[in-house]
Parts: structure tokens; C-alpha cells; sequence
């Protein structure tokens, strides 16, 4: 694999911040030194956000409760 495969195929991880300090700094590192790869991290990072942003959905408390319920039922 190359450096380019490498680094968007962690780009999701390192976006949640699920990277440890060393591959950050790697993918970091790959990004500021790739264009291509800077551009396919910064559509899937605006994307991301364009989601969380726009498929936010209230939860109903009643939904919430019986969810808890159920959940402590199962223990």
C-alpha cells in the first residue's frame, strides 16, 4: 500500500480522533505534503460535518425511557 492508501484509509478514524498521537501526526504529516490527499480529507471532513448538521433528529424522553427500561431488564 502507499502512503496516500494509508493515510485516507485511516481518514475516518483520525477525523473521530480515534488515531494515537503518532498516526495523527503521520496522516498529518502525509496531508501537508499531499494535495490530493489534503483535498479528499478536507470533502470528507465538510461532509462529516454536513451530516452531523443537517440529519439531527430529536430523540422523543419516551423513547429514551423505554429504551432504559428495556436495557435494564436485560441485565
Amino acid at each position: 500500500m502507499s502512503k496516500c492508501d494509508d493515510a485516507i484509509a485511516d481518514v475516518y478514524s483520525y477525523l473521530d480522533r480515534e488515531v494515537n498521537w503518532y498516526r495523527t501526526w503521520q496522516i498529518r504529516r502525509h496531508l501537508g505534503d499531499c494535495d490530493g490527499c489534503e483535498k479528499a480529507f478536507t470533502f470528507e471532513q465538510r461532509l462529516k460535518i454536513v451530516i452531523r448538521e443537517r440529519l439531527h433528529e430529536e430523540v422523543p424522553p419516551e423513547f429514551l425511557t423505554r429504551l432504559r427500561q428495556a436495557l435494564e431488564t436485560d441485565r
